[in-house]
């Protein structure tokens, strides 16, 4: 049996309002945790995946904190399609593609 994050199973949010995107999110399990002096949101699930929403309106999503055999810890990102975004060096594999109409 597969595990399938949250984070990868939310629909695309691209074109979504905020308040559709909250709706959503919610209704996907996902609880506020913080908001940042610079306006960036962070919404939790309990399975681990989050949700930041950066104050330009991109969706960043990512799967529950996985430690490596070196004992690094890091998140998965994932687009607006749930696939995860493969990590390139010198390429732009932070831009998640997904955002919100502001």
């Amino acid at each position: 049996m597969t595990f399938n994050p949250a984070a990868q199973q939310l629909p695309d949010l691209t074109g979504k309002t905020k308040l559709e995107a909250l709706t959503i999110l919610s209704n996907y399990g996902f609880k506020f945790q913080t908001q940042t002096r610079g306006g960036y949101e962070t919404f939790a699930n309990v399975d681990g995946s989050i949700i930041h929403i950066r104050p330009s309106g991109e969706i960043v999503r990512t799967d529950p904190k996985i430690k490596t055999f070196q004992g690094k810890s890091y998140h998965r990102r994932y687009d607006q399609n749930g696939n995860q975004i493969q990590f390139i060096p010198g390429a732009n594999t932070h831009n998640t593609g997904e955002n919100l109409i502001l």
